[in-house]
């Protein structure tokens, strides 16, 4: 399968199942903005590049804080939040994007 037919149809596959599903779980609808966000993390799968194993588990964040950290960070860029404070303050005040970013369990 040639790499636009493999988007194509994960497009279809996201906007098919993906949002109606999330639509279901959360209180208020995906805006436009989130729906783009939640694709985004959906292609670039960003918990892949996160280590799962910690050599000092004493130090940092648990694996899962570091998970959603990262995509809260994916996040920050797609809605272009310039510090790192304001994006702290987005998650704060939208649900949402806070369990987008996996910060609430479903």
């Amino acid at each position: 399968m040639k790499l636009k037919e493999k988007i194509s149809w994960l497009m279809g596959h996201v906007q098919r199942s993906l949002f109606s599903h999330l639509n279901e779980c959360l209180d208020t609808r995906l805006t436009e903005q989130e729906q783009r966000l939640v694709t985004i993390l959906e292609v670039v799968q960003v918990e892949k590049y996160v280590p799962s194993s910690v050599v000092a588990p004493w130090l940092g964040s648990k694996p899962l804080d570091r998970q959603a950290i990262a995509r809260a960070f994916v996040a920050k860029a797609v809605y272009r939040i310039p510090a790192t404070s304001d994006l702290r303050r987005a998650l704060l005040a939208t649900k949402n994007l806070r369990r987008i970013c996996g910060f609430i369990s479903p």
